[in-house]
């Protein structure tokens, strides 16, 4: 497939979305079928954007961004923000580089790191204005694995099922890492704003999290 031109959102949106399509065949990158795509991974990712509105030139980093969904549709809708794509599988992260090649998104870096690892780096741990995510790991512990990488001062939004329903579940390990009470601003959007640093202890060791999720 050519590059796309840049200038029309709309195309490079749909180019996005053939070629998640084409990669998905061999990768199981999404189970979206393509003529459900745009409503759950650009419509959903645009309320998300809604939310978040993050300033102009700010850090974005993406949580186990496998397919792409948020992070490469944010680097599209929002071409003046710095996306940090992080997933550890480097199968997925080696469509990301290429996707993101294809579309010329120059904002965009790829991590093939685990997120636990992403935290203890100096370079990128306190580092973000926007921590986002969809469907990564349940709320408490997208929360551990998160907020040691957004900076005090900005948050974390996630693209959840039900938020309202999420939140009493993440308030304990929101706050263990520095963040504030979650709210859920829209259904499918789960946020907790960054109010202190993040203890030194966390994001515990690779695998911790998910096995004994803070609470």
């Amino acid at each position: 497939m050519s590059p796309v031109p840049s200038g029309d959102t709309n195309a490079t949106l749909d180019a996005y979305l053939d070629e998640l399509e084409r990669w998905s065949a061999r990768l199981n990158l999404t189970s979206i079928p393509r003529d459900r795509m745009w409503s759950r991974n650009v419509v959903e990712v645009e309320a998300l954007l809604t939310v978040a509105a993050p300033a102009p030139g700010s850090r974005v980093v993406d949580i186990g961004s496998g397919g792409g969904v948020p992070g490469i549709v944010i680097a599209i809708l929002r071409a003046d923000l710095s996306v940090t794509l992080v997933d550890a599988d480097r199968r997925k992260a080696g469509f990301l580089i290429h996707v993101a090649g294809l579309l010329g998104l120059s904002g965009v870096v790829v991590e093939a790191i685990r997120a636990e690892d992403a935290g203890r780096r100096t370079d990128l741990r306190e580092c973000f204005d926007l921590g986002t995510s969809r469907a990564t790991a349940p709320p408490p512990v997208l929360c551990e694995l998160a907020l040691p990488l957004v900076r005090t001062g900005g948050a974390l939004c996630a693209l959840v099922a039900d938020a309202p329903e999420a939140l009493s579940g993440c308030v304990a390990a929101a706050s263990a890492c520095g963040g504030g009470v979650p709210d859920a601003p829209a259904k499918e959007v789960l946020r907790v704003r960054k109010v202190e640093p993040t203890p030194e202890r966390y994001p515990r060791r690779p695998g911790i999290p998910s096995r004994h999720p803070i609470s």
